[in-house]
This record gives C-alpha cells, sequence and structure tokens, in this order.
C-alpha cells in the first residue's frame, strides 16, 4: 500500500479513539549504544516466553530497539518457513509490498502515522503451504535505551493448509525504565491455515504500549490470538481488529492479564464475521490489584449466515483502590446469527480460602492459588511445552502476592 506522507504529518497529533494520550516529543527515537546479547538480556528475554539460549535448536528472531540482534531459520525448518527483517521482503517481494499497511490504517492515530514515517523494522514471516510445524517460532521484541520509541510493524502469511505456533516476547531491560512501544502486526490465514499466535508482554511502571494488530481469515482458516501481559505498564491501549472473511472461519482471541501498581490498561478485540457460518470467541481473564486501572472492550459485528459469536469478561479485585470497567458490544444483521456476551467482576471467594485454608493452606498460600486458577491458560490451545512455559512465567508475576 502507497502511503500519503502529508497525510501522516497531519496524524501524528491524532490520538488514539480510546486510552492515554501521550506527547511523543517526549520519547527518544535513536537508540544510544549498541547491546549485546548477554545474560541479562537472555535472562529477561526467557521471563516473556522467548528461549534465546535455544535460539540453535529453534527458529527465533530479535531486534533490540531498531537493531536485529538474531535471527535464524533452523535447518529442519528450511523450506518450510521464510523469516526475515521486513525491509528486507519488501525490497525482495513485490506482493509483500501489496499487504504492507493492508489490515492496519496508518492514518488511525499518531501510533500508526509514526510507525508509517519510520524505516521499516521488525520481521516477515510466511509458512509454505502445507507445512505443519510442532515447535514454535519466536520473537522478541527487547527495548533496552531509556527512553526510547521502538516502532516495529511485522507481517504473517499463513498460506494454504498451514499449521504453525508463534511466540513473540516483548519486554525491556530495566523495572523502571522510560518508554514507548508501537507495535504492528498485520496477520495472513489462508484458506485451510491454522495459526496459534501467542503474545507475552512485560514492561513497568513507566513504560507505555500502543500495539496495533489486524488480522483476516479466509475458508475455513483458525486462529488462536493470546495475549498475557503481567505486572506494571505506565499506560496500554489496543485494541486487535479480524476480519472472518472466508467460510468457516474461525476466531479464538484470549486475553490473560495481571495487572498491579499504577497501570492504565484500555484493551480488548474487535471482530467482523463477513462469511458464512464464522465463528468468534473474545475471552479475557483480568486481575487488578493496587490502584490499576483496566478496561476490556469487546465487539462482535455479524454481517453473514449462521455466524456465532460470544464474548466473555471476567475480572478478579483484589484491592479497592483498583478499577475494571467492561464494555461488550454485539451487532447482528442476519437474522439466524447467534450473538452471546457474559461479563463479572468480583473478588476472591471467602468460601474458597476457608475450604483451601482447612486443606493446610495458609491465607497467603491459599489466595495465590485462587489467582493462579483464574489466569487458567489451558483455553489458549498451546502445545502441552508452551503451556507449561507460561504457567512458570505467571508464578514468578504472581510470587509473593
Amino acid at each position: 500500500m502507497q502511503v500519503d506522507e502529508r497525510r501522516l504529518r497531519e496524524a501524528l497529533s491524532k490520538p488514539a479513539e480510546y486510552g492515554e494520550d501521550l506527547d511523543l516529543g517526549e520519547f527518544e527515537q535513536e537508540s544510544r549504544e549498541r547491546v549485546e546479547v548477554d545474560e541479562d538480556v537472555r535472562r529477561r528475554s526467557l521471563e516473556v516466553g522467548v528461549d534465546l539460549r535455544r535460539a540453535s535448536s529453534l527458529t527465533t528472531f530479535l531486534q533490540i530497539d531498531h537493531e536485529i540482534a538474531y535471527r535464524a531459520v533452523q535447518k529442519q525448518f528450511q523450506g518450510d518457513i521464510e523469516l526475515m527483517p521486513i525491509q528486507e521482503a519488501l525490497e525482495r517481494y513485490p506482493w509483500v509490498r501489496e499487504l504492507f499497511w493492508n489490515l492496519v490504517s496508518p492514518y488511525a492515530d499518531k501510533y500508526t502515522a509514526y510507525n508509517a514515517l519510520r524505516p521499516p523494522s521488525g520481521f516477515f514471516l510466511r509458512i509454505l503451504e502445507g507445512r505443519r510445524l510442532h515447535m514454535p517460532i519466536q520473537a522478541c521484541f527487547f527495548s533496552y535505551s531509556p527512553g526510547i520509541i521502538q516502532s516495529v510493524h511485522n507481517l504473517i502469511v499463513a498460506e494454504p493448509g498451514s499449521e504453525a505456533y508463534i511466540i513473540t516476547g516483548c519486554t525491556m531491560m530495566r523495572g523502571d525504565q522510560k518508554g514507548l512501544h508501537i507495535g504492528v502486526t498485520e496477520i495472513f490465514v489462508k484458506p485451510g491455515a491454522k495459526l496459534n499466535y501467542t503474545m507475552i508482554h512485560r514492561w513497568g511502571p513507566n513504560f507505555h504500549v500502543r500495539p496495533r494488530t489486524g488480522i483476516i481469515l479466509e475458508e475455513s482458516a483458525a486462529t488462536s490470538y493470546n495475549y498475557v501481559l503481567l505486572g506494571h505498564v505506565g499506560s496500554f491501549q489496543s485494541k486487535p481488529f479480524t476480519r472472518l472473511e472466508g467460510r468457516g472461519a474461525t476466531i479464538s482471541m484470549s486475553n490473560i492479564i495481571y495487572l498491579d501498581g499504577s497501570s492504565k490498561m484500555d484493551m480488548g478485540g474487535d471482530c467482523s464475521i463477513a462469511g458464512k457460518n464464522g465463528r468468534a470467541e473474545l475471552t479475557t481473564s483480568a486481575v487488578a490489584l493496587d490502584r490499576a486501572k483496566l478496561t476490556m472492550r469487546g465487539r462482535i459485528l455479524c454481517e453473514a449466515d449462521d455466524g456465532r459469536g460470544h464474548i466473555s469478561c471476567r475480572g478478579l479485585m483484589l484491592s479497592d483502590e483498583a478499577e475494571i470497567y467492561t464494555i461488550p458490544e454485539l451487532i447482528s444483521r442476519r437474522m439466524n446469527a447467534s450473538l452471546t456476551h457474559e461479563a463479572a467482576i468480583g473478588r476472591i471467594s471467602e468460601d474458597q480460602l476457608i475450604y483451601l485454608m482447612s486443606r493446610g493452606l495458609s491465607r497467603e498460600e491459599a489466595e495465590s492459588l485462587i489467582v493462579r486458577g483464574f489466569l487458567d491458560v489451558s483455553p489458549l490451545n498451546l502445545p502441552s511445552f508452551l503451556e507449561e512455559s507460561i504457567k512458570k512465567i505467571i508464578d514468578l508475576a504472581i510470587k509473593g502476592f
């Protein structure tokens, strides 16, 4: 897609539709130093599910600030996938240029406009037709320089009949670090393809995050889009959009949130069912403590016959100073469509605590066990080894609660 630079510069003053507005001038545009992949980088990456120690056996992409620090497709996956910097793909394939900025508008707000005005960075990933990969493809976006805007644009194409698991971890070097992460991701899932895309974020109280995601599914395509955020974030705003274009396409969008400190988060999902027999499920399980403020939005529009959609928002309050706000929205334009929603916000049940304490647990241990159960990752449809890895990451986040 060709972009209009004049319109982009006008959009630089346009705030997002939801969430806290930011002054981009308060952040740095360039890295201050070149960073080596050392043990600290490996440790922080592992906290968001990316194991750089296994880079020699897994297909891996690592970007630190704006620089690509590592990328490799292992021998066993060569001929099954292509993984390269997005700039390289744009230069190599004319058809990639046609897909670029196809699902996310560069004029949507100041964050997409800023991204579009920067030299492209991020990755291009193509899973080739009919290939089925059961080992994860892992990518990590690491913010190192204090105060920096890390702006990335990823493009993923799952060709017909392919199947893959992708885990993307985003984090930063220091817990008190100021910064802004703008991540644009466009995902094209072709007929009969299956894609499991899991994103894990871990930030800090002075860090701000603005993901922008668009997904399109063709006939009989299936996607699980999972998002996990643990701990602090200065502010966060995202509402991924999915269009079920083909007949029988399905999307499962799941969010698991553990939010503490003075974090401000406005997140959700937006799905349009345009193909017959489309299925969409948007679920969020969120825990809020301290002074965290969380808004959960969900929207499903059905404009095709026999569409089915469900929105579920569950919130667990662990502080009287925290706040959770749910906004489910359903729109049907077909008589034979079925759209439902449920939302519940509450506290830890005293009866559950008493029962667990009667089994020998302390109150703190019982509370921690209930929170872990509330943040159950089994609905994410992950392979067992990846599910266990995310459970360990959640345990690390709530340790000592």
